[in-house]
């Protein structure tokens, strides 16, 4: 499964987004939470402002997932977050998170 769009990611501007999306499963519950986001993955890469999209694990806890993600602007962010499957897997989720998603936003330097 391809998780970045190369192409996308040569021609990606100023306005591009970096989401850092932190999810912390209650203890033993990292593979049903993992099952959760893998579920997201490919209607994601399919949304046209979405440039990345990368599931991780922590290596030192097996219950926090992390979503390395690349957007092409704010609009395409938020339109993310408001789609059916995204709010739906939030929804799936809300019983297992030992607290609540961390997002981070970043902006590249570019020089």
């Amino acid at each position: 499964m391809d998780t970045t769009d190369i192409e996308k990611f040569k021609r990606r501007g100023d306005n591009s987004i970096r989401l850092i999306a932190i999810h912390s499963a209650k203890n033993g519950l990292g593979n049903q939470l993992q099952n959760i986001l893998v579920n997201v993955i490919e209607s994601t890469r399919k949304e046209e402002g979405n440039i990345a999209y990368v599931l991780h694990r922590s290596m030192d806890n097996p219950d926090e997932l992390m979503f390395d993600e690349i957007w092409a602007d704010k609009e395409s962010l938020e339109a993310h977050l408001n789609q059916p499957y995204i709010t739906s897997a939030v929804e799936q989720m809300t019983s297992i998170l030992a607290k609540p998603i961390e997002l981070r936003r970043y902006s590249e330097i570019r020089g």
